[in-house]
């Protein structure tokens, strides 16, 4: 098993709620019973490419219906989809970025009408006068951008102070 494997086997045990100390650094997924599936459930949770890949090396693989889908060309059936993601790590690759891809332009897509919202709130506000509000949002946004910044210093320099101590306290024992 590559290091990899073997964190993910072992944060599924934590996961799972099983003694890692019972578990040998093999395939989950080639074997059966209540220990083995919660393993295969906590992997498929963990990293759902790891566990296709394991479920092909223990000798599972896509069905005939699902093979047929795809030769056929057309729209694959939920089923099918399943199938693919619990049995090609390609598959899992490539739906988690079109997942993350939509997400991103969903975000984009809802930023962009959240200000024209409050850009019509502030023109509104300023009896119509859109290059008004126009600046005064570029104001707060380059205000928050700035808040945005001290909050990251912040947290970086609280790091760095925990770091100290840590490192003080184990130096001192």
């Amino acid at each position: 098993m590559t290091p990899k494997e073997i964190k993910i086997l072992a944060d599924a045990c934590k996961m799972a709620g099983i003694d890692a100390t019972k578990i040998q650094p093999s395939n989950p997924f080639g074997k059966s019973g209540g220990t083995p599936s919660l393993l295969q459930a906590a992997v498929a949770e963990i990293d759902p490419q790891q566990a296709a890949k394991w479920r092909v090396e223990a000798g599972g693989g896509l069905s005939i219906a699902t093979l047929s889908e795809m030769q056929s060309g057309g729209d694959l059936s939920q089923q099918a989809m399943e199938d693919l993601y619990r049995h090609d790590a390609d598959f899992v690759v490539n739906h988690a970025k079109q997942q993350q891809d939509y997400e991103t332009q969903l975000l984009k897509k809802m930023e962009a009408e959240s200000h024209q919202m409050r850009l019509a709130q502030r023109t509104r506000q300023n009896g119509g006068n859109e290059a008004m509000a126009r600046e005064q949002l570029k104001r707060e946004e380059l205000i928050d951008q700035q808040r945005q910044q001290q909050m990251q210093e912040s947290a970086r320099h609280a790091s760095e102070m925990q770091a100290r101590i840590a490192s003080r306290r184990g130096a001192s024992f």
